[in-house]
Formats: C-alpha cells, sequence, structure tokens
C-alpha cells in the first residue's frame, strides 16, 4: 500500500523555503523570521523529518575531488531476464553510477556516471554496460545549466497553493 503525501500548509513552505536557503539556521531564527513560536517551528521540522520531507544530506562537489566527468547514460536491456538482473546487480555494486532511474520512454534506463576522465569512464564503466543492455548512449555533461533550486520550487507551491494570501517572504 502506498504512503498518503504529506500535505504542507503556509507555514510549513515558508519554514522549508527558508531552511533550503540556509540549512544551518536556527529554529530561534527562523520563529523570529516566520513571526511564529520556536516550539512551533521546532514541532513543524520534526514532524516534516518524521514524515521523510526532510533529509539531512552533505552536497559533495566531486570535480574538486578529481571526478571531473559527468555523464548520463541511456539504455535499453531487450536481451532477456537474466541480463536484466545482471545489469540490475551491476547498477546497485558500481559507485561510480550516482543515481539510476528506470523510466518509460525512450531508454528503459537512464544512470548518471561520474569518473575521473573520459578513458577510465569509457574502459572501466561503459564497457561493463555493453554486455547486458542494448542501445547504449551516453552524453557527457560539458556544463550545468541550472543547479537544482528548491527553493524556487517551494516558491513556486507556495504560490499555486497559496495565491490568495499575501506574500510573506
Amino acid at each position: 500500500m502506498r504512503e498518503l503525501p504529506f500535505i504542507p500548509d503556509e507555514l510549513d513552505l515558508m519554514i522549508l523555503e527558508y531552511m533550503t536557503k540556509d540549512a544551518s539556521v536556527q529554529f530561534k531564527q527562523l520563529a523570529e523570521s516566520l513571526k511564529v513560536d520556536q516550539r512551533t517551528v521546532a514541532k513543524r521540522v520534526h514532524k516534516m523529518m518524521e514524515e521523510g520531507v526532510i533529509r539531512h544530506k552533505v552536497e559533495v562537489d566531486w570535480s574538486r575531488l578529481g571526478l571531473g566527468i559527468s555523464a548520463y547514460v541511456g539504455a535499453e536491456t531487450g536481451l532477456g531476464e537474466e541480463d536484466v538482473k545482471r545489469l540490475h546487480e551491476y547498477i546497485k555494486k558500481e559507485p561510480r553510477i550516482i543515481e539510476a532511474y528506470s523510466t518509460i520512454g525512450d531508454q528503459e534506463y537512464y544512470f548518471k556516471v561520474m569518473e575521473m576522465d573520459l578513458q577510465s569512464l569509457r574502459e572501466e564503466v561503459m564497457r561493463q554496460f555493453e554486455p547486458i543492455t542494448a542501445k547504449l548512449t551516453s552524453s557527457i555533461i560539458s556544463s550545468q545549466l541550472k543547479h537544482q533550486d528548491d527553493v524556487a520550487l517551494i516558491q513556486f507551491l507556495r504560490q499555486k497553493k497559496f495565491s490568495h494570501k499575501k506574500k510573506r517572504v
């Protein structure tokens, strides 16, 4: 059975917006900015953590650690159930595959892969896909046009859900 989604109210979204801008913001600061009690902020944050809305995560700049190549890889299987199983096992054990998705569309699977250089990407990661995939495609990321913008998405949700109220933040 699928869990019901967490339904935030405007205050929850405002808390998320502040915390997304500055993950180290203190409850006291949040309470003062939002003109609510500090205990209210704490309860809301803890509830969102319990619900899995807020997770603590460190964002790493992999290029600063020598992993300068990022690629998106698309693949199909179509080779039989044994190959699908081998592909799933490879995805799970390969640490350079940092994201993997099963999709509906042009490709059955998409992966985000990190590596130090093109030669290593080709020889150590991509070559492993070849016997267990069909229609393997890859796109090397040359530059990032937009970083994940959680603040803008939270502001959009607030505006969409609560546009009848005066904007507070």
